[in-house]
Formats: structure tokens, sequence, C-alpha cells
């Protein structure tokens, strides 16, 4: 997958082959999102036209705001790359969201970023809107594109009789709902981050845990623990994660930190990179008057999570 920085108005032009483009913000990359991909896919496939992907980075929120989203993307930007990349795509675009991209009209949104890099087809979501205040409307392309390319439109995608979003997944993860959030994205809810040093009291009572590095703009799951698996190069392995403050130790956490205690695992992991797959709720966090309280709980924990996946003790 070749990947394009695109920057309106310095460095914006490119020369690519003809290319059917499915273009959104895609948060979450969710089963929505991936009708949207797979359609440019499938008239890739059938014009012989590279398959191509075209997000927006940051998100246009925050530009337009003017301030950083706090617990809001479902998907970083490194996670999305990734998430493309095992859809099989050819070209994917990473258009810089700025205050000039969002001033050009539809007209122009077209002209720049679709006719000049030799798009041939696009295809959005129905909802998809583009250019000054979102004026432009994927529906009204032949208005603007003219005999230029062509397009399709995606209608909504539902799950038990309601649209699936981001809204509605944002919502899902604020609920604990692991299982829904997996109906909806089409794969397990994860976050990858770089492991860092805590305050490693995990190690003292026998669960050591590795720290996870997690943008303020990430979207976090409800408080608690979790049934997780993880990814550590390459290999993976069961465990439980806590989201939360650490009730029982401090009270002076701002923002909810994840920890992640791998069973079966003694390895030093820090500065790695590793992606934690969210499975199951287990409970909320809770503060314990003593610490031998603290691990009486997280053997159940631990109990009820090789459980849920079926591992034998």
């Amino acid at each position: 997958m070749q990947i394009f920085h695109l920057n309106y108005p310095n460095d914006y032009k490119i020369k690519t082959e003809p290319t059917s483009m499915a273009v959104g913000y895609f948060d979450g990359v969710h089963k929505g999102h991936q009708e949207v991909i797979n359609k440019a896919i499938e008239v890739a496939e059938q014009q012989n036209h590279k398959r191509g992907v075209m997000t927006f980075h940051p998100h246009p929120l925050s530009v337009l705001k003017g301030t950083q989203l706090t617990d809001f993307l479902i998907t970083s930007l490194d996670e999305k790359i990734e998430l493309f990349n095992q859809m099989d795509i050819d070209y994917l675009y990473i258009v810089e969201f700025n205050k000039d991209l969002a001033k050009l009209s539809p007209n122009e949104f077209v002209d720049k970023f679709f006719v000049d890099l030799n798009v041939k087809h696009v295809v959005g979501g129905f909802d998809f809107s583009f250019g000054h205040k979102g004026s432009g409307k994927i529906q009204q392309m032949d208005e603007y594109a003219g005999d230029r390319l062509t397009y399709s439109v995606v209608n909504k995608v539902t799950f038990e009789d309601e649209k699936i979003s981001s809204t509605r997944i944002r919502e899902t993860l604020d609920h604990g709902e692991m299982d829904l959030t997996e109906k909806l994205l089409g794969r397990p809810f994860s976050i990858s981050a770089e492991v860092i040093k805590g305050h490693q009291r995990g190690r003292t009572i026998g669960y050591p845990t590795a720290n996870l590095d997690i943008s303020v703009e990430h979207k976090l799951p409800k408080v608690g623990i979790y049934a997780v698996r993880a990814s550590v190069n390459g290999q993976r392995y069961f465990g439980m994660a806590n989201i939360g403050y650490n009730p029982t130790f401090t009270n002076d956490i701002q923002r909810p930190i994840v920890e992640v205690y791998l069973f079966e695992f003694n390895k030093d992991i820090y500065g790695e990179i590793i992606e934690v797959e969210f499975y199951k709720y287990i409970r909320n966090e809770e503060k314990f008057n003593d610490v031998e309280s603290l691990i009486e709980r997280m053997k159940e924990d631990e109990k009820e999570t090789k459980k849920f996946f079926q591992i034998q003790t």
C-alpha cells in the first residue's frame, strides 16, 4: 500500500494511476465504512483501476472548533492505516484537514482531490459531505464533476434496525458493551500503544502490568476490568486489563490509565508497541481497604477471565 500525505495548498499534487476511491474520515473503520471501501474495491476490479482510500487528519472537529478532542477517536491514524492495509488497498491518501482545505467549495474540492488525482470513480456513504461547511453532497457529484468521473453512494448500513455509526460505537464503549461493539466494528475493539513505565505496583503484588501510553484523543471503554487478548511481537496472549484511576493506591489520577496483565508472560517490553483487544467487561473498578483484598479480587477476576476464554487452569 502506497501512502500519500497531501497538504493543501502547499503539497497536494501527485500523479497516480486511474483509481477507484472510497472517501471519508472513517473513524473506527466499522462495518458501514467497510461497505464503502469494499464498493470502491469492487469497482476497481471491474474497471481495472487502483484501489484507493482517502481519509483526513486531524479530525475536522478539532480544526473547526480549535481545540483538541478528548476521549473521542475510536481509531488513531496509525490504527486506521493498519486496518486499510489489511483490506489490500493500493493507494491511501491522507489529506491534512486545515482551515484552507475547509474553505474550498465543493467544485474546487472535487477538482483538486478527485479529478487532478486521476480518480475515475468515487465512493462515499449516503451522509458524506465535503467542501465549505459541508455544502457538497456525494449525491450531487454530477454537478461538480460532470463526466470526468463516476460515483457510487452506499446506503445506510444497520445492525438491529439502527444505523452503524462512530457515534453509536462510542456509546457502546461508554457502557462497556464489548460484544455489541465487536458486532458493529466487525472485529474486537482494540488499542495499539507503546508500553511505558508506571509505578510498578503490580509486580509487588504478583500482577505485573504493562502500562499503555495512549493519546488523550483516543476513546477508552468504560472504566473497569476487562478480559483481553494482546499481540506482542507477533505473539498473542490472553490477559486482563484495568482501565481506571487506581483508587486503592492514589486519588490524583486525572485521566483513566490502561494497564494490561498478560497470563504466562514475563518479558520486558518497555518501548514496544502492543495491540490490546477488549472482549468482555468483567466488573467496575473498586477501591479496596487493603492490598490483600485487592489481590483476592484480582484472583477472582483472573478465574472469570480464563473461564471466558476457556483457558484450562
